[in-house]
């Protein structure tokens, strides 16, 4: 057997290593539903996530290895980039809208809930590949664009004004290109996610995630609630 390399970047599951064209992940919980959602995006020929190959005979599932860069952390991206990172989302939630679990629970898409830069698998600067599905539950697609999305941008980071990321999310949303989901509902649901956030990590007795997301949220209220106004979208 080829050698077991270790993978880095982004935020690896510890034990995760490559080996030839395979990555070998260890499975942590009840993985079923996430085979059957490869095998779905299999069957539909979506290239962008990983093939579900089996499991090894240490128990791990068998993926196949999507070649590119996986950042290692939220980071600044342009607006061409943020246009791509939304039009993925847009494919990985259109092809799951006839998944059995999502047919099952009346939802209307697959969340990822975890659709950041450190889950993106980027070639030549453009993010082509979504990985690491382990928060992956069916849901609205506004919940999981303000994760999303958010995650994108760095909703709440100092060295953007409040128009500029009202300028990134509006990028996004472009390229995300669904019509029930308006930048300004976008922004709604980002500032959800940061204050369920915050509540899970409270509950968890996390305070640097409570924290964190509490500052994001602040920063994103105090300056680019002025921006969204006009729409009445936002208080």
């Amino acid at each position: 057997m080829p050698e077991e390399v270790a993978l880095t970047g982004g935020r690896v599951t510890p034990g995760v290593v490559r080996i030839g064209d395979t990555v070998r992940r260890p499975m942590i919980g009840e993985r079923s539903e996430i085979h059957a959602l490869l095998r779905h995006f299999e069957r539909l020929g979506f290239s962008a996530v990983p093939r579900f190959l089996g499991v090894d005979e240490m128990e791990r599932e068998i993926l196949t290895f999507l070649p590119g860069d996986v950042p290692d952390n939220l980071g600044h991206f342009d607006e061409p980039t943020l246009r791509a990172a939304g039009a993925l989302l847009r494919t990985f939630h259109d092809a799951s809208t006839g998944f059995a679990v999502v047919v099952a629970a009346a939802a209307e898409v697959m969340c990822h809930n975890d659709w950041g830069p450190p889950n993106a698998v980027f070639r030549d600067g453009c993010p082509v590949g979504i990985i690491d599905f382990d928060t992956a539950r069916p849901g609205l697609r506004l919940w999981d664009l303000g994760y999303s999305a958010a995650s994108w941008i760095d909703l709440g980071d100092p060295a953007y004004t409040g128009a500029e990321q009202v300028s990134r999310l509006s990028a996004f949303a472009a390229g995300y290109g669904h019509p029930d989901c308006s930048v300004e509902l976008i922004a709604a649901f980002c500032l959800a996610r940061r204050a369920a956030l915050a509540a899970v990590g409270r509950t968890k007795g996390d305070l640097a995630l409570a924290e964190w997301s509490e500052a994001s949220l602040r920063w994103a209220t105090e300056h680019m609630t002025e921006q969204l106004l006009p729409t009445g979208m936002l208080p």
